[in-house]
């Protein structure tokens, strides 16, 4: 059984304004993709599209996506996140 985590979203620049949030904290199993598919029930369908590449399931090329300060693509392995971890999103 998937235990749920809370995690809290920091979108950066540009994506602050747009989708008018400084921060969103919610509830995932523990994924990127289930994270980033929880903010977009709260702010819109448009955020999963803006962040996530579908055809490739994973963060789009164009966005840094850092968990505790640590840009994801520097991680290896399948990320999972804990309960409180603080994602931070740029875009490029």
């Amino acid at each position: 059984m998937i235990m749920p985590v809370s995690a809290k979203t920091l979108p950066f620049a540009t994506l602050r304004k747009k989708y008018r949030a400084k921060s969103l904290t919610v509830k995932c199993d523990g994924s990127v993709r289930n994270l980033i598919e929880n903010d977009s029930n709260i702010l819109g369908s448009s955020f999963l599209d803006d962040f996530f590449d579908k055809g490739r399931d994973e963060i789009r090329e164009d966005i840094i996506f850092m968990i505790n300060g640590r840009n994801i693509k520097d991680l290896k392995g399948k990320i999972d996140m804990k309960d409180g971890d603080e994602i931070a999103i740029f875009p490029l």
